[in-house]
């Protein structure tokens, strides 16, 4: 729940802490005293809509921090485990600020978060509705979130179910799709990846061709220089020449004159031997010059082999790739997309009876869920009922209707879910846009509230102006109601109504007063005796400086008191 509220230079706040508590806080003052801008801030805490003009005249930024209590909390504990965020013996800090340039800078536990992730985790741990909130039960389009919220956990599971498969269906046609517009221009794909086929077969093309043959180009271009090369070196190393005998037969005759005298010094032995070893290097040089030079092919019929290979893999290389190991991967790849398309008629059959079986598990999971939205739209229809009873509309008959269309296909399942009203006697159904006023659409949305107090896994409650249009004893019915919530959820309320402020287990005077020449709103806890002068106030101004003005707050009070001792919060509160 929340602990503690602190606001700073929001609005007309210039700093102020407001501490809360389990069970109902209710927020009273004066019109225009700035109840509602406590919504407000906590509003804009939750990621909602962040306005410049929120930050107070003078100030350069707004900012506005929340503690919560989550120990406990398996829900919140879930998403802050997702999150992989911790919460410090179970308190939970989040802060948002805003400045004049429009910038968001929002923390959770000091980190900073995307607003994203703001809303994620607020929308686990505080519920808002505000003064216009209940209007969304005109919008046709939510009564289906507003009955599957309504369900237990068997149901939700239904609606998962739903949900991957329809994922699952989606990304199948997708598939299909995909696979139907390749057939589509099948044959000619394939003549034209059957000509490249073909091309590149016939050049049968080899892993570094290429290069082999840039090689051999630059070889067979220079095979006379080259030849030329080979044979002088090997006639002056081994065969010698008019001016004189071959380095060989020199470096032979060397060697039989070192041996000669190799045996009377080490180190003439050591000569002897580098020598030798000379002579036989000198030798085998011979024999290799040879054999390269016999290598040498100095035929131009072979260079001009070489230049038409490497013009045909230049050609094909504008096409397939620069390299001949770039085109042989192109090669592979148009072979495979050959026989994706030669298969294309087998894959679209297997995939058309796939997407078949999973349509048809997709309307049977529909199926189910349509069945169990009539079963939990005549349980809500009789609950509801049993509230408005209470809140003075006895004569109120309310029918949520579920109209399953096998041709719709959605995420959300087939149905279309439309919550509808006779609000007197003998009257048809008709929607709520059409007859339902102000306080009605209150009154439906606080039973709504108080059906799902005790399985709504949000632990703060937020209620701004949910009394509008309401008074007498229906106002003693709505307080009674808040309290029936507030036994399992902490809820704070913003009221006009004296019925509403005696039910609350905490009661904030807000108010608003000038200081330094600025214009402020403060905000303090009611002790016993304010709380009966404050009622005897909101119950008339001439009746509050009466004694009997004071009785009958005294009295409403007590009143309240009573109805909380045989109505005490849930054991998952605290007061």
């Amino acid at each position: 729940m929340l602990e503690q509220l602190l606001i700073r230079n929001f609005a007309l706040f210039e700093e102020i802490t407001v501490a809360f508590s389990a069970g109902l806080s209710v927020l009273t003052g004066e019109t225009g005293a700035g109840k509602s801008l406590v919504v407000d801030a906590m509003a804009f805490l939750c990621g909602g809509k962040a306005d410049k003009d929120l930050i107070r005249l003078g100030s350069d930024k707004a900012y506005v921090e929340g503690a919560f209590q989550v120990e406990g909390n398996a829900e919140v504990a879930e998403v802050l485990s997702a999150l992989e965020i911790e919460a410090e013996e179970g308190l939970l800090v989040i802060s948002r600020e805003l400045n004049r340039s429009g910038r968001n800078i929002c923390r959770i536990s000091g980190l900073p978060v995307p607003l994203t992730l703001l809303r994620q985790v607020t929308e686990a741990l505080v519920d808002i509705h505000g003064q216009h909130e209940h209007q969304s039960l005109l919008q046709e389009n939510r009564h289906l979130h507003y009955l599957d919220s309504f369900g237990g956990a068997e149901h939700q599971d239904l609606i998962q179910s739903v949900r991957a498969d329809y994922e699952i269906y989606r990304q199948l046609n997708r598939e299909y799709q995909d696979a139907l517009a390749s057939a589509q221009a099948r044959e000619e794909q394939l003549a034209l990846l059957r000509l490249k086929d073909k091309e590149l077969e016939a050049a049968k093309l080899e892993p570094g061709e290429d290069a082999a043959l840039e090689q051999s180009r630059d070889l067979l271009r220079h095979a006379g220089k080259i030849k030329g090369a080979l044979d002088g070196a090997r006639t002056a190393l081994y065969e010698g020449g008019a001016e004189g005998d071959s380095a060989w037969t020199l470096t032979k005759q060397a060697q039989q004159l070192m041996e000669n005298i190799a045996s009377l010094d080490p180190r003439f032995q050591e000569i002897a031997e580098r020598v030798r070893s000379a002579y036989y290097e000198l030798e085998e040089l011979g024999h290799d010059l040879h054999a390269l030079s016999a290598g040498i092919d100095t035929d131009g019929s072979r260079l001009e082999q070489v230049e038409e290979r490497l013009d045909l893999l230049r050609k094909l290389g504008r096409k397939y790739g620069a390299t001949a190991d770039e085109m042989l991967s192109t090669w592979q790849d148009i072979r495979e997309k050959i026989k994706h398309l030669e298969t294309l008629e087998e894959t679209l059959d297997e995939l058309t009876l796939t997407l078949e079986q999973r349509k048809a598990q997709y309307q049977r999971s529909a199926q189910a869920l349509s069945v169990s939205r009539k079963s939990q739209a005549k349980r809500l229809e009789k609950l509801i009922e049993a509230h408005l009873k209470e809140l003075n509309m006895a004569r109120s008959a309310f029918q949520v209707s579920v109209q399953p269309d096998p041709r719709r296909f959605s995420i959300t399942g087939v149905d279309e879910v439309r919550m509808l009203i006779a609000p007197n006697l003998g009257e048809d159904f008709k929607p709520l846009a059409k007859i339902a006023s102000g306080g009605e659409l209150s009154r439906l949305m606080l039973a709504m509230k108080a059906i799902t107090a005790q399985t709504n896994a949000v632990p703060t409650m937020v209620f701004d102006e949910i009394d509008t249009g309401i008074s007498g004893i229906t106002a003693q019915v709505i307080a009674r109601k808040l309290w029936d919530i507030a036994r399992f959820r902490q809820v704070i309320c913003v009221s006009h109504l004296h019925q509403i402020a005696a039910m609350a287990s905490t009661q904030m005077e807000v108010e608003k007063v000038e200081h330094a020449g600025r214009t402020q709103t403060i905000i303090h806890n009611l002790d016993e005796a304010e709380r009966v002068a404050s009622l005897a106030v909101m119950l008339g101004g001439a009746q509050a400086q009466q004694r009997s003005g004071t009785q009958h707050a005294q009295a409403l009070l007590d009143e309240a008191a009573s109805y909380r001792g045989t109505h005490p919060l849930a054991s998952n509160q605290d007061e």
